[in-house]
């Protein structure tokens, strides 16, 4: 029964019990995020039709306003019959006109508030959708390939399907376009280097290709770090970074660059506005959360490749255990004929070469 073998909840494939349980688990904390997500959806869902009935209930709040307000100055008029019939008509239109802005102006703050929320709610459906879709595919982001700039390209795009990117030509940098309805509201360039020590000039070329580029950020992705300075730090106004922080890293400076756009500022605060972006990124307290997220990453992956390890040697172990238990059932079988061969005064048989059928090998736990 320990051998037994169980399809992977996750990617098909078979597995043991032991890396079934473990493949079970992350599938069970997948769906727990999806209920979380779901449960999020429905919550907007809820607030979304609430908003539209407070929609309703000032629209009727409006007219009953300005009926009350028709009838107000209909009063006046007619205490007021004396007084010149041009003057208090511009005066009814005016009062009206008063009435109906501030109406306009209460559903639009409503109309955007609703908006935003539908907004979250989309996002909300597309990455249920995405964390479906890699349980389904068994999808795992290959990491260690985004060193390589091919690679990086096809990652970025797929994060950013609606932005615009160059790569010219094989050792060239990535200039990532960033679209929001349809217009460019930024740049972003991309440095990609597997090397084998970390070296400042790295950082210098980031940064003059952004000037070169005439982009708002620079992204180092490397695989050294200087001593003291791993996984993430800013240097000459350049994002250095590892492989595992593409993800995060990307997402929070294409979104600085949308929310910076949606603003509507000029040239001069737009710039003040990307070095407050720089000034928070290169900060303590962004860099230690970025650092910490990239930590556990890769003490997970250490945990993971531990306990492979160790599920290897016990079943290295437990066949060798079967094995010698199969070869000495052999010799007691012919020990036990051979007494009763004694018996009957007949000849010892003798174990004759291939006589026992071999033990089932098994090539990777008979390896030293």
């Amino acid at each position: 029964m320990e051998n037994q073998t169980k399809k992977c909840p996750v990617c098909g494939k078979p597995l043991t019990q032991e890396e079934y349980d473990k493949a079970l688990g992350i599938w069970k904390a997948k769906h727990e995020e999806i209920k979380h997500l779901e449960e999020e959806r429905k919550e907007l869902k809820r607030k979304a039709e609430l908003w539209k009935k407070e929609k309703a209930e000032l629209q009727r709040a409006a007219k009953r306003a300005v009926a009350e307000e028709k009838h107000k100055l209909a009063a006046n008029f007619r205490e007021q019959r004396k007084l010149d019939q041009e003057t208090f008509k511009k005066k009814l239109e005016t009062q009206t006109a008063k009435g109906v802005a501030q109406t306009k102006n209460k559903m639009g703050q409503l109309e955007r508030s609703l908006k935003i929320a539908l907004e979250k709610k989309e996002k909300g459906d597309q990455e249920i959708k995405r964390l479906r879709e890699q349980m389904e595919k068994g999808i795992t982001p290959q990491i260690e390939g985004l060193l390589e700039e091919d690679k990086l390209l096809a990652k970025l795009k797929e994060l950013f399907p609606h932005d615009h990117f160059d790569h010219p030509g094989k050792g060239g940098d990535i200039i990532q376009t960033v679209m929001e309805q349809d217009k460019p509201v930024g740049k972003i360039v991309y440095e990609c280097k597997k090397v084998k020590s970390f070296s400042q000039n790295h950082v210098q070329q980031a940064a003059d290709a952004r000037e070169f580029r005439q982009a708002n950020f620079a992204v180092l992705v490397t695989n050294a770090f200087p001593a003291k300075r791993q996984s993430y730090f800013v240097s000459n106004t350049v994002f250095v970074i590892s492989p595992v922080n593409v993800e995060p890293v990307t997402y929070v400076l294409r979104q600085s660059l949308v929310r910076i756009a949606l603003l509507k500022l000029s040239n001069a605060e737009k710039m003040r506005a990307v070095n407050e972006v720089y000034k928070y990124l290169a900060g303590n307290e962004y860099g230690d959360k970025v650092n910490g997220v990239a930590h556990q990453l890769l003490t997970l992956a250490g945990d993971l490749k531990s306990e492979i390890h160790a599920h290897h040697q016990a079943w290295k172990k437990r066949y060798k255990s079967y094995k010698d238990m199969y070869m000495d059932v052999g010799v007691i079988d012919l020990r036990l004929r051979g007494l009763l061969a004694l018996g009957e005064g007949k000849e010892v048989p003798k174990l004759i070469a291939g006589q026992q059928k071999t033990y089932p090998p098994l090539e990777e736990l008979e390896r030293k």
